[in-house]
């Protein structure tokens, strides 16, 4: 029998390696015949060029570059070939500052850019920018910047790439540019579909928790709609209407109009990368789980996207998770056979985080009794 074991992260508990490790480690103490393959996944956010990194030998490129503020920070990125694989939150996070400094309307992902002109100096001709957790609400001007972009106002000054600038911008200033736009792949990885800008765009859905008030909100939208404005009156595309253009403060919607950016979403990048479906076609059984199983599984996240591959090629899925909150109609949704909880065999919370591993293995090898 071939078992694929497909997990994400049990935030705070254990990697998804150490996931896949424990449940394999339950299931050859019962029956070591059975060949397992551990398959570790993200979703396209924490973690995921760590996991990535399994598949495709990525070499860590250290840099200096400039965080949200401007100030000077040692980070890093990876590269693979003549492709370049960039956490925005490495330059550009909330978790670069102090929760005092957080304001949309001041922070800039000028360093993220940085970080891809030191790629494409190095050959990349293909760039994933990872976005997530971003401190910023600045369309992606401050990448575009630090790419050779000039966004002008109407006194022609150049403007700081900054949020509460969106709305001062009047020209793009392409002149400068040290590449061709259309001989690189951008790629703009996220796991959220909301438009660019708008009652359900970036300012209004994510600016809060970067530490925008209301006033600041309204202000962040009108200017991202202003820039939408000038984007299509120069460079004739609109940016307003592409889904998933509001993912990390606009970046992802930013760089479609100025760098001919392709949105998609990180679980089915990986996947591609990773070579998944090809692995999970081979599989007689397919394991999936993550920390808790609750209703955001449902949207885009890791084990949905397993289950969505699993009922297309008419494989078993089984869940290993920490803590279980669907309804039988939910799992009934996935396709699930069946689903083991850790926080069921636990004592309470604190045991179930601190032996994950243990439960883990006890509850693959009661998996390979009944299977």
């Amino acid at each position: 029998m071939n078992i694929l074991i497909a997990p994400d992260k049990f935030k705070g508990s254990l990697s998804a390696l150490e996931v896949g490790r424990a449940i394999q480690k339950g299931i050859e103490r019962y029956d070591s015949s059975v060949h397992c393959s551990i398959h570790p996944l993200a979703d396209g956010g924490d973690d995921s060029l760590e996991i990535l990194n399994n598949y495709l030998k990525l070499e860590r490129i250290p840099i200096q570059v400039n965080d949200p503020l401007g100030r000077p920070i040692l980070s890093h990125y990876y590269i693979s070939e003549k492709a370049a694989f960039i956490e925005l939150a490495a330059a550009s996070g909330l978790v670069m500052l102090k929760e005092k400094e957080y304001n949309p309307l001041k922070t800039s992902t000028y360093g993220s850019g940085e970080m891809i002109v030191d790629a494409l100096k190095r050959g990349a001709q293909k760039v994933y920018l990872f976005l997530g957790g971003s401190a910023t609400n600045d369309a992606g001007m401050g990448i575009a910047s630090a790419m050779g972009f000039r966004f002008l106002d109407k006194n022609e000054k150049v403007l700081s790439p900054t949020g509460e600038n969106l709305i001062h911008v009047d020209t793009i200033d392409r002149s400068r540019l040290p590449f061709s736009v259309q001989s690189i792949e951008f790629y703009c990885l996220c796991d959220v579909q909301n438009p660019f800008c708008g009652e359900n765009g970036a300012s209004y859905v994510y600016a809060a928790q970067k530490g925008a008030t209301h006033k600041m909100i309204a202000d962040l939208d009108s200017g991202l709609n202003h820039f939408a404005n000038v984007v299509y009156a120069q460079l004739s595309v609109e940016i307003r209407v592409v889904a998933g253009g509001g993912a990390a403060g606009g970046i992802a919607g930013g760089l479609f109009g100025l760098l001919n950016a392709k949105i998609q979403n990180g679980l089915d990048t990986i996947f591609t990368l990773s070579g998944f479906e090809e692995k999970l076609q081979q599989a007689d059984i397919v394991i999936s789980g993550e920390g808790k199983l609750d209703t955001q599984t449902l949207e885009g996240k890791v084990v949905s996207g397993v289950a969505q591959l699993a009922r297309k090629y008419h494989k078993p899925l089984y869940l290993f998770v920490g803590q279980h909150e669907l309804s039988v109609a939910q799992q009934n949704q996935l396709g699930i056979h069946r689903i083991f909880s850790i926080l069921a065999e636990a004592k309470n919370l604190r045991d179930a985080m601190k032996n994950a591993d243990h439960i883990l293995s006890r509850l693959a090898e009661q998996f390979s009794r009944e299977n």
